[in-house]
C-alpha cells in the first residue's frame, strides 16, 4: 500500500545510484531532497552535508522532516586507498545519520541502509543468501558489515531495512568498474583492452531494476531486515564480451592481466531471490542486452 507521505531524503544524492534513484521516484510524484559532499546550488532541495559531521546532518534532517530515507552515501570502491575514511564515512557517517534520525522519528516511515553483497566474501555456496555468516575480504566489505552491526543496534528505535546489493550498473557508473570499462573499449574502438579473469560468472544487474527495489522495499511493511537486491541472473565476462561484440561490430583483442585476476577467485557467484520475492514483487523485466544496449546508446 502506497503512504500519502512523499518526501523523501536521499543521501549520495549526487552519486551514479543517487542520480537514476532522483529520477525514478520524482517521476512517481515524490518531493525528493538530497544531501551530499558536492551540490548543485541551483537545486533547492539538496543540501551540501557532511556525513561524519553529526550536527550537520541533525541540522539538515530538522529542516527537511523526511518520511523516508535512503542512505546511498559511501566510500564505494574496493581500492579506494584512504582506509580511514572508508571507515570514517561508512560506519560512523552512518551513525551519524541514524542518530540524527532519532531527532525526526515522528515524521519517518522508513530507513533504507545500502550496504553491500561484498559483505559475503568467500563462502562454500554459490547462491549467497541472508542466513550465511559474513566473511568479507577487503576494507570496503568490513567497513560494511561493520556499518551493519551498527545499524542493527538502532532497529528497535528506527524503521530500518539494510540492503546487500549485487553488482548492477549503467551509462555513468565509473569506469574503474568493469562493465563500463568493457563498454568504452568497444565504443571508442579499442583495439585491445586487459581484463582479469574472463570466466567468472557474476549478476550485472540494471540500474532501474535496483531502484524498482528501494521504492518497493520503502512501501513495504517489512522492517529490521536485510535483504539481497539480487536477480540470481549471472553472466560471464566472456559472455559481455560477445555481446559487445555484436551490438558493436568490433572485436578488440583481450589480454588478460595476472595483476587483475584475484587469487581463489570464486567461478560462480549470484544472491538468493528468496527473501526479497517474499517482501515484494518486481515487475521491471530486462536482459543482459538491454545493459548492454543503454551504454552504447548514451
Amino acid at each position: 500500500m502506497e503512504h500519502l507521505s512523499k518526501k523523501i531524503l536521499i543521501t549520495g544524492i549526487n552519486g551514479f545510484t543517487g542520480k537514476y534513484l532522483v529520477k525514478y521516484l520524482q517521476e512517481r510524484s515524490y518531493d525528493v531532497y538530497g544531501i551530499s559532499n558536492n551540490i548543485d546550488e541551483d537545486n533547492l532541495n539538496n543540501f551540501k552535508c557532511n556525513i561524519t559531521d553529526k550536527n550537520e546532518l541533525i541540522t539538515v534532517l530538522k529542516k527537511i522532516q523526511p518520511n523516508y530515507i535512503i542512505h546511498l552515501a559511501a566510500i564505494s570502491f574496493v581500492q579506494h586507498q584512504n582506509i580511514d575514511e572508508i571507515y570514517k564515512v561508512n560506519v560512523i557517517g552512518t551513525q551519524n545519520l541514524l542518530e540524527a534520525s532519532l531527532e525526526v522519528k515522528e515524521n519517518l516511515i522508513k530507513i533504507i541502509i545500502a550496504s553491500s553483497a561484498t559483505v559475503y566474501g568467500n563462502q562454500d555456496s554459490v547462491i549467497l543468501d541472508e542466513n550465511l555468516c559474513p566473511n568479507p575480504l577487503n576494507h570496503y566489505g568490513i567497513s560494511k558489515l561493520a556499518m551493519e552491526f551498527v545499524t542493527k543496534t538502532y532497529f528497535q528505535k528506527l524503521p530500518i531495512i539494510i540492503t546487500r546489493p549485487f553488482n548492477y550498473t549503467a551509462p555513468g557508473h565509473g569506469e574503474q568498474f568493469v562493465i563500463p570499462k568493457i563498454a568504452k573499449a568497444f565504443v571508442n574502438k579499442h583495439e585491445n583492452l586487459e581484463l582479469g579473469n574472463l570466466n567468472v560468472y557474476r549478476e550485472y544487474n540494471a540500474i532501474n531494476f535496483v531502484c524498482e527495489v528501494y521504492y518497493k522495499l520503502m512501501l513495504s511493511e517489512v522492517t529490521s531486515e536485510i535483504v539481497n537486491i539480487a536477480s540470481g541472473k549471472t553472466h560471464s565476462l566472456n559472455e559481455i564480451i560477445m555481446l559487445f561484440e555484436q551490438a558493436t561490430n568490433h572485436k578488440l583483442t583481450i589480454k588478460v592481466n595476472p595483476e587483475f585476476v584475484r587469487k581463489d577467485e570464486i567461478e560462480r557467484l549470484s544472491g538468493s531471490t528468496v527473501k526479497l520475492n517474499k517482501i515484494i514483487k518486481s515487475t521491471f523485466n530486462y536482459s543482459i542486452r538491454d545493459v548492454i544496449k543503454s551504454f552504447i546508446d548514451s
